[in-house]
């Protein structure tokens, strides 16, 4: 046999074997069982109703805020001599928190004083002589002017003098005490502020959609003051309703007083829980909402779709 014929013959006999052994394979596989994917069951959640009260309310964040806070300027400049207010003191309203220099205040009253009593004294010897006609009308009317200037200089100067005294203006609680003994008093800046911690309010924003909910019944408003990093909790009252809606924000303003202030400062980050409805029915947790915003129920043996209209942010159940 040729080198031809046997190269031939040694292909043959590799095709006849890889035959072989595909059938072979392929026969191997064909005795084994198909096998059928089965897709694991969804997980369901069973959930029976149950009668309680559901409340929908609002939420909104703030800051504490008192009702009175007063600035305390004083009326005249000059060189702080005693200075009383100390932040957290509770004043009495006219409690004396600052004195500034009155030297320079009470020459002012002198020198007025001293001109006034020089003009009254000859306005006294000029009225009988005026009577008598010796002295012409147009210098008792000058005299008596002048004389009038100078008492209402000298009352200013008195006035000026007492505002040396810087008080408080009502009775509460000084929460800022910025200036010091020594430093300068000036009419445009504050030496103190004074605060009503007894009376203690939160301003509120609050969106466009709710202004009807609001002041349709301010009474039935049930309304919760709470620190979110306390447990610390007020029940509150609103003050105020704006009459308006900003129109770049779309909020109302609300402000509402907190009924026991106890616990409470200004400045205070707080959440105000607003509820303005109650109803009490079966319920449903929140929780049983499906994705496509529904729930089911069976009938027959037959699991049936319901859709529902709920409010995730306003409660954690919803009625059926």
């Amino acid at each position: 046999m040729g080198k031809k014929a046997a190269g031939i013959f040694r292909y043959l006999i590799l095709i006849i074997l890889f035959i072989v052994v595909f059938g072979g394979i392929r026969y191997f596989f064909s005795l084994q069982e198909p096998v059928v994917y089965t897709a694991p069951t969804k997980a369901v959640y069973v959930s029976k109703p149950e009668y309680r009260t559901i409340e929908k309310s609002l939420s909104v964040t703030g800051y504490i805020e008192a009702e009175a806070m007063l600035p305390v300027v004083p009326f005249v400049s000059g060189t702080i001599m005693e200075y009383n207010a100390v932040a957290g003191k509770d004043v009495e309203e006219d409690e004396v928190l600052a004195v500034i220099d009155k030297e320079p205040y009470e020459l002012q009253v002198a020198q007025a004083k001293a001109q006034y009593t020089a003009l009254e004294s000859s306005f006294v010897r000029t009225v009988p002589l005026y009577e008598a006609g010796a002295v012409s009308r147009q210098d008792y009317e000058t005299l008596l002017a002048q004389r009038d200037a100078a008492k209402a200089q000298l009352e200013l100067a008195e006035l000026q003098l007492s505002y040396t005294e810087v008080t408080a203006p009502r009775k509460g609680t000084v929460i800022m005490a910025p200036s010091a003994e020594g430093s300068i008093g000036s009419t445009s800046d504050f030496l103190a502020v004074i605060a009503d911690l007894d009376s203690l309010v939160v301003n509120l924003a609050v969106g466009e959609k709710y202004y009807d909910t609001i002041t349709e019944d301010l009474s039935a408003l049930r309304i919760t003051v709470s620190r979110p990093s306390s447990e610390r909790e007020s029940d509150a009252e609103i003050v105020s309703v704006a009459p308006y809606v900003d129109p770049t924000t779309k909020t109302f303003k609300v402000k509402v007083r907190l009924k026991d202030p106890q616990g409470f400062v200004p400045g205070m980050y707080v959440k105000v829980n607003v509820v303005y409805s109650t109803q009490d029915s079966y319920a449903l947790p929140v929780s049983a909402v499906t994705i496509d915003d529904g729930v089911y129920y069976i009938e027959d043996d037959t699991a049936r779709f319901m859709p529902v209209d709920v409010d995730f942010s306003l409660s954690s159940y919803f009625p059926v």
